[in-house]
Parts: structure tokens; sequence; C-alpha cells
């Protein structure tokens, strides 16, 4: 919270403006969504602008719902964020979901089978994986939300000097951090696109594509399965509890894909 709150405190004083604030949000943990969520409804009369950005990058490990981390972080988190959030953009609609993705997402995997990646976990598959699935979850959104005037989009910001590479262990991790300082964009030129989908009247025409550089193009041809977004789909709604919107037919294989999630 301590960043959080420092940039608040940075943001207030320079606009002036003194309803700039940071709340709690743990996205490894679907209590804590839940938590925020509520927080947020609760106290917030209006909601614009839903921007999906929080990733880990790093050794295997689980979230406290037992999940394979990347995964877990930077997909089934904000899946669940959304999911909680997406009656009140539809009140305050027009409305926007920026969902951060990565170039990585082209060399994605996603095995129903295998969620856990017991058998094949790398840091970067298991980043790419969970990026093609947000990136799923882009598309499946547009097609479920867009009538209702929620406009979603997918955004890569191009390599960025952050704090991702921070869990990337050994000399691999420590030569990634060195060069990501000398190459990559800083955050703010990293922002820009992902400020423009969140502002620009343009970009309304082209909802549901992915944006680089201001510029909407198309997603790689095997993201859009419609098939494995209504899989992806199902799974994350099983691994969030709400069975009772998963089609009857779809329930079994739901709960195969989402045990495969599930490290014990």
């Amino acid at each position: 919270m301590k960043k959080g709150d420092a940039v608040a405190r940075a943001i207030r004083k320079k606009t002036m403006n003194p309803n700039v604030f940071c709340m709690r949000l743990d996205l490894s943990s679907l209590h804590s969504v839940k938590e925020f969520a509520d927080e947020f409804c609760y106290n917030e009369p209006q909601l614009h602008v839903l921007i999906n950005n929080a990733a880990y990058m790093g050794p295997k490990s689980t979230t406290s719902d037992h999940i394979e981390k990347s995964f877990g972080v930077n997909y089934l988190g904000h899946f669940y964020l959304t999911k909680l959030l997406v009656e009140k953009l539809h009140k305050n609609a027009p409305s926007r979901i920026i969902n951060v993705i990565s170039d990585s997402y082209q060399s994605g995997k996603l095995d129903f089978n295998d969620l856990a990646m017991h058998e094949s976990y790398g840091i970067y598959r298991a980043y790419a994986r969970s990026k093609m699935a947000l990136a799923i979850l882009t598309l499946e959104l547009h097609r479920r939300y867009y009538s209702e005037v929620i406009w979603t989009f997918a955004v890569h910001p191009g390599a960025v000097n952050t704090d991702l590479l921070r869990n990337w262990p050994g000399m691999t991790g420590n030569f990634l951090r060195v060069m990501s300082r000398i190459l990559f964009k800083t955050p703010e030129q990293g922002c820009q696109t992902i400020v423009y989908c969140a502002v620009a009247d343009k970009v309304r025409d082209h909802a549901g594509k992915l944006f680089i550089n201001h510029q909407a193009v198309n997603y790689v041809k095997r993201v859009r399965d419609w098939d494995m977004a209504r899989r992806l789909w199902n799974v994350s709604l099983h691994l969030i509890g709400c069975d009772d919107e998963i089609e009857p037919e779809q329930v079994e294989e739901a709960i195969h894909g989402a045990d495969t999630a599930k490290q014990e």
C-alpha cells in the first residue's frame, strides 16, 4: 500500500483533486478480490473505466486458492474482479474495460488437462499462457457486453521497465533487469496507449481489438477460438464458485478443467 498511497498523494498534489485514493487489492486471493469489489461498490456510485494491469512473472508458485500464480493473478483475479464490477460498469455505460496483455500471448498455450502446468512450467511459458487467457477474455467480454455499451480493449504497451522481472531468479533475472533499465520504455511511455484506450472517442469503433502504439490490430488466429473461449469461461466460473451460471451439459467439462488448475 505504501507505493500506492505515495502515488495517490502525488496525483492529489499535482492535480489539486482531493478525490484520488488507493485501496487494497490482492489479485492472488479471490477473497481479497471480493472484499475490494464489495467495498468499492458500496462507497463509489460510479465506475467508467476498469484497467486490468496486475501481473506476476517468476518461479512456480501458487495463490492462496491453490492456483498456479501466473494464471491466478494475471488472468483469474482479473476475471473475477471484472465479473464483480460489470454491473457497476453497465449502470454507468458507456464504460470501458482495458486488459493489459503482452506480445507473449502469441506463444501462449492453454492445456485444459494441465492448467496447473505440472508437466510444462517455465517462467516465460506460464506468463505467456496467462496473457493468452487474458486476450481470449477480452474477446469474450466484447461478445457478451458490447450491446450493453461496455467497450473492451486489449493493450500491449511494449516492453516497459517495471518491477515485473523482480521475481525472475539467477543470472538470467539479473541480466533482464539490467537490460530493461537500458532498453525498455519508461512507465510514463508505456502507459500512453492504455490511457488512449481509456479516454479517446475514436477507439469506440475498434472495441474488442488489440491496441499497440495507439493502433488497432488483429489478434493471432488461435485466440479467436470460440470453443476455447467457452471452455475457459466455464472453468473460470467454476474456480470462482459460480457453477449455477454454467450450462448443465458443460459443468462436468468445467469441473475437469478447474481440477487440473489446482495444486493442492
